[in-house]
């Protein structure tokens, strides 16, 4: 019997106290949630006694290409960045474990953890594949969507024609039937962020109609009232936790925002149990909006234009109705509401920001969101950004959701801060994320002490990577299309190979980039009207006065050619 198991058993009579005692030894509630729901059994012993098998063939292969496809002007950041590779990533590969995953997956803790239940996650992996795009295995990258839509096409609980068809679980167990909870809906920007790496269009070609299917049933299922804004919910429970606590772990479960979430039956359909949040959450309906935003891109370039036009009706829906009600002019913040009365839950935290990410704040909006996040009394702590405002009264820089600092999250506010054009501010929240795996000798931790630095959770857990993606995105100027590059200052000496695109500063005020598939490059400088000249082996294939607030240009860029783009002084 593990040490889970043990206390377990001592606690079973009290989940609120099990519920804190589990956070203090792991920090992970996603990952007692995925130990104990094998089976949705009280302790999951039958998944507990599996044996799993690392794929090594996979494993080998990405040793083999990590220093060939991932390398810096820096070969100390260089091994750093591979260290992380290897210690996040490389220990949690497995092969199918059937029925649940027939397919190849990663888990969220290594081999060597005895203590974890292995699982797939739902928001976890993709920033895992994000990272593990430019290594040149697509099929694997193929393998753990395929877990997800084999959820979909085989799942009992939810045939197709039933208002459950379409749900991924937050959890995939080895072992069936599988979690009656969903979690935060970012499979397509996951899949997206794929693609802008490899351009491969066999995953968008499998992966559409079942991300159109699960993002239907988010749309449908979490939103009741059909106003666009987004609630929780659970159709059964965990066994660990009531109903409630199962419909938090759907998205930040112990953000104080949810203290008050109550259950409710369906307003209107008449069917089924209290299944439905009374919250609408600006987290899950700035995460839907990703994802949505996604897929309007993925179907543009696939041809699929009624599936588009599908997203962009969702989309705007979902921008005016975030503006108009979650908005608080007062405070100059987006909170969640209460679903039936739309009054506000006035406790600041880090959702507010996903509003950047999800590019729903207007351009005065996200002004004044960015002051916040900024300001070292809310949010802009030693090691930001706290996941509460500094001044809440549940304020803990250690307590779980509650003003402790995670990478992923870090990781999306920077590319909500890219969307908008706060391109220096995203590179100091990066460059503090870096300090911290330099302080931890090249390891990334589950989460942190926001005002400390001190690591909380796992060590080397899966989403760790994201230290290094938010570095791709920010200071090697890499926007999250992979076709955007904005020229950082000082620039001078970077250089970046990842995968299929290469980017290299010779100046402060040029760049040269090199790509393995046709791609429209737009190279953006910070300064104004300045004359921009492209080249392409010697010749000049464009120049123009650029008189905007920052200078670009765009050009098409072919593969096996080196591309230089340069800043011109002008009288």
């Amino acid at each position: 019997m593990n040490l889970l198991t043990i206390r377990f058993l001592k606690m079973k009579n009290d989940i609120q106290h099990y519920t804190c005692r589990l956070k203090d030894i792991f920090g992970a509630a996603l990952i007692f949630v995925c130990v104990l729901s094998f089976n949705n059994t009280a302790l999951g012993q039958e998944g507990a006694k599996r044996k799993y098998t690392l794929a090594e063939k996979n494993i080998q292969h990405a040793r083999e290409n990590l220093s060939e496809q991932i390398y810096t002007e820096d070969p100390e950041l260089t091994r750093q960045v591979h260290n992380l590779y290897i210690d996040c990533l490389f220990d949690k590969l497995w092969e199918p474990a059937l029925p649940g995953l027939p397919y190849k997956w990663f888990s969220i803790t290594g081999a060597g953890d005895q203590s974890y239940g292995k699982c797939q996650l739902q928001w976890d992996p993709m920033f895992v594949l994000n990272a593990w795009a430019p290594l040149d295995d697509n099929e694997l990258i193929h393998d753990v969507f395929r877990n997800y839509w084999n959820v979909i096409d085989n799942n009992p609980e939810a045939p197709k024609g039933s208002y459950r068809y379409g749900m991924v679980p937050c959890v995939t167990n080895p072992d069936l039937p599988q979690p009656g909870y969903s979690q935060i809906p970012i499979l397509a920007w996951g899949c997206l962020m794929i693609f802008n790496q490899t351009n491969d269009l066999e995953l968008l070609d499998f992966c559409l109609p079942y991300l159109d299917a699960f993002l239907t049933w988010y749309a449908t299922e979490r939103d009741v009232d059909n106003d666009g804004l987004i609630e929780y919910g659970a159709y059964k429970r965990v066994s660990i936790g009531d109903m409630v606590q199962t419909a938090r772990f759907e998205t930040f479960d112990f953000h104080a925002t949810l203290d008050n979430l109550k259950l409710t039956k369906h307003p209107t359909r008449g069917t089924g149990g209290e299944w439905y949040g009374n919250i609408e959450g600006v987290d899950q309906t700035c995460f839907l909006a990703i994802s949505e935003r996604a897929m309007i891109e993925m179907c543009q370039r696939t041809g699929r234009v009624e599936m588009m036009k599908k997203y962009e009706r969702n989309l705007a829906k979902r921008t005016k109705a975030i503006r108009a009600k979650m908005w608080d002019p007062e405070t100059k913040f987006f909170y969640s509401l209460d679903r039936d009365t739309d009054k506000k839950i006035r406790i600041r935290t880090l959702q507010g920001f996903l509003a950047l990410t999800a590019g729903l704040a207007s351009e005065k909006q996200a002004e004044e969101l960015v002051k916040q996040l900024t300001d070292p009394s809310l949010f802009w702590s030693k090691y930001p950004v706290t996941t509460s405002s500094m001044d809440e009264p549940s304020f803990d820089p250690k307590g779980f959701w509650r003003g402790d600092m995670w990478p992923p999250t870090n990781y999306l506010i920077a590319l909500g801060l890219n969307r908008y054009g706060y391109y220096d501010i995203a590179i100091e929240l990066a460059e503090k994320m870096q300090e911290l795996v330099e302080k931890y000798d090249g390891h990334a931790y589950e989460r942190y002490n926001s005002v400390t630095g001190g690591n909380l959770g796992v060590k080397d857990y899966c989403w760790g990577v994201a230290a290094w993606s938010i570095a791709v995105n920010t200071i090697y100027g890499i926007q999250e299309d992979y076709r955007t590059i904005v020229v950082p200052s000082h620039a001078k000496g970077r250089r970046l190979k990842l995968g299929k695109l290469e980017v290299n500063y010779p100046t402060d005020t040029s760049v040269e980039l090199n790509t393995s598939f046709e791609r429209e490059f737009r190279v953006v400088f910070s300064s104004q009207k300045e004359k921009i000249e492209v080249h392409c082996n010697g010749k000049t294939i464009k120049s123009i006065s650029a008189s905007a607030a920052a200078s670009e240009v765009m050009f098409t860029a072919m593969p096996g050619k080196t591309y230089v783009v340069s800043k011109v002084k002008t009288d």
